[in-house]
């Protein structure tokens, strides 16, 4: 036990164990009710419908991969440290100094193979999440009709996020223009007239004044 943690607050190893220590705080504060547990969460821009053939930009491709479009950003985010950590203390095995130049050198590939890791581990928790996010948006007002406020700039046919402000906790809903023409900005109100139950989005128009 003294040894790993020995390694584990040696040179470069301090990184990912104290990422480690942040998301174990994190859930801490969160189970015991200080912080919410979305507190973390972000909108991701952009255009998700890979399968309609969207040009995306790498990087938000690369988070799509992640599963980040469908999941919680904190719980990918501790999927991937805690793999990372053990990826990290599993390099005493190799026949180099413990935190050394080339151990944290190793830990950039690493991390990596965490969130590829971490991509299998939690693809699973789509549905989970997909089925639990359908029981809330069942439970409450129906969802067109609504008027939603805008996540992000939507143009040019793309998928943004819209959130609906309800009595208790608001809901986020996956939206995109009725008209393709049409072009919103972040944080302008839209009217929800339609969805497409097989892709999960809500279209939207812009309210007449």
């Amino acid at each position: 036990m003294s040894e790993l943690l020995d390694n584990a607050f040696r040179g470069a190893n301090i990184i990912p164990t104290f990422l480690l220590g942040f998301v174990l705080f994190y859930w801490l504060t969160v189970i015991i009710g200080v912080i919410d547990f979305d507190l973390f969460d972000f909108d991701i821009d952009g255009d998700f419908d890979i399968d309609g053939g969207a040009d995306i930009g790498p990087f938000h491709a690369f988070l799509a991969f992640l599963n980040l479009s469908e999941l919680p950003f904190m719980l990918v985010f501790s999927v991937i440290v805690l793999v990372f950590w053990i990826l990290a203390m599993f390099m005493f095995l190799l026949p180099i100094t413990p935190g050394g130049l080339t151990n944290g050198l190793l830990l950039i590939p690493a991390f990596i193979v965490s969130s590829l890791i971490a991509k299998i581990i939690t693809n699973p928790l789509k549905k989970i999440f997909k089925k639990v996010y359908q029981e809330e948006l069942n439970q409450g007002e129906p969802i067109i009709g609504q008027i939603v406020t805008l996540m992000c700039d939507l143009k040019d046919g793309r998928l943004g996020q819209g959130e609906i402000k309800r009595e208790g906790a608001s809901i986020l809903i996956n939206v995109k223009q009725y008209d393709e023409d049409e072009t919103f900005i972040k944080g302008e109100e839209a009217y929800v007239t339609k969805k497409n139950d097989e892709k999960n989005v809500y279209y939207i128009i812009k309210i007449k004044e």
